[in-house]
């Protein structure tokens, strides 16, 4: 696979991020300018934003519309005709937020409204930040085909935006893709979350309060989440199908051969996904349109606990106190034995989570 850096200028631009005032927005946003300049981030109210206040962001670059705005959706969408849209825009993944309207006109009404807009224009790419909590009750190792069971109105939106996105990549075949990120930490994330107060405590020899030591989580590093963004865009944008050269324009075999040998490596696929491409047969090759609509779970498929992230916290920044279980109360959706499955993403888009937890927390540490 080839460099981040060049993968990242492979996407096709202009690219828009939505939700780019939070977390893993925000960190994809400056991920991608620091390669290119045609990147634009969108914030519902840049002179409120935190993170904009401590991080320097050129005002060119930072685009103030509220999604749920279809006017100046519209307006956004014309005036850029952007060719990769990343969405991350959502509310309702916090307790804090609790206005159902909101959950729903943010999460599902825009998100149908943003496609249908940048569908006159074409593009090459939307990527979509869905959620684990779409598995719900069903958190144990979840395939993307198993059965969703949604236990909040968040969890939701986010399933009914999954199946929205299932219709535009099957039935109207345009190139989308939803993600279905587990527990992200790292930088910029909000400052009372898990492991940005763990990390606080930590630094005054502290342990934060936890809640009962038999939750779990999948934790995955922004920084390979937002590489999970960069590769869906990239693959979905260099499908070998694409640049005018289909079965009907060019019967000679050996040259479609090499042709799709060619995109395929430019997309900066390995050995095993570029055989794959290679090997389609005709009627795949003017269909190669398999990974549109799909699902995939941003995952490690590591179980750790809160007990365990304690005493690795503990171990790590050598902290003398004992853990105090039970002492901060469980969220509704808290439950046990709530991890991922990355086969899907580790076999087709040739993704996998590389920060393990230990070197994730180290760094935050020394930040």
């Amino acid at each position: 696979m080839q460099n981040l850096d060049e993968q990242i200028k492979k996407i096709k631009g202009p690219v828009l991020i939505f939700g780019a005032g939070g977390f893993v927005g925000f960190n994809l946003l400056q991920k991608l300018l620091s390669v290119r300049k045609d990147v634009f981030g969108v914030f519902s109210d840049p002179s409120k934003n935190w993170r904009l206040k401590k991080k320097t962001t050129s005002p060119r670059y930072v685009v103030k519309c509220d999604i749920g705005d279809r006017g100046a959706l519209s307006g956004l969408i014309s005036r850029i005709k952007p060719q990769a849209v990343f969405n991350l825009a959502a509310y309702g993944a916090y307790s804090t937020q609790k206005d159902i309207d909101n959950i729903y006109q943010t999460n599902f009404n825009s998100t149908y409204v943003l496609i249908e807009e940048v569908k006159k224009y074409g593009f090459s790419a939307y990527v979509h930040a869905g959620s684990q909590s779409e598995y719900g009750f069903n958190c144990t190792a979840p395939s993307e085909d198993e059965e969703l069971i949604p236990d909040s109105h968040y969890a939701v939106s986010k399933t009914a935006d999954y199946y929205l996105l299932k219709h535009y990549g099957k039935i109207e075949k345009l190139p989308v893709v939803h993600l279905r990120l587990y527990s992200v930490y790292g930088l910029w994330e909000e400052p009372n979350r898990l492991i940005p107060t763990l990390i606080r405590e930590a630094r005054k020899g502290k342990l934060p309060k936890f809640v009962d030591p038999d939750i779990s989580r999948d934790f995955v590093n922004v920084e390979d989440a937002s590489e999970a963004f960069i590769r869906t865009a990239v693959i979905l944008a260099s499908d070998p199908a694409k640049g005018g050269v289909t079965p009907e324009s060019n019967n000679d075999s050996e040259s479609r051969y090499a042709l799709r040998a060619t995109r395929s490596r430019q997309a900066g696929m390995t050995k095993k996904i570029l055989k794959r491409a290679i090997v389609l047969s005709d009627s795949e090759w003017i269909h190669y349109d398999k990974l549109y609509g799909e699902a995939f779970n941003v995952c490690t498929g590591k179980k750790t606990t809160i007990r365990k992230l304690a005493y690795l916290a503990k171990k790590l920044f050598n902290i003398k106190e004992e853990p105090k279980f039970g002492s901060m109360k469980n969220r509704e959706w808290d439950l046990k034995d709530w991890y991922g499955n990355p086969k899907k993403i580790n076999n087709q888009l040739d993704w996998k989570a590389k920060t393990s937890l230990e070197s994730g927390l180290e760094k935050l540490f020394l930040l």
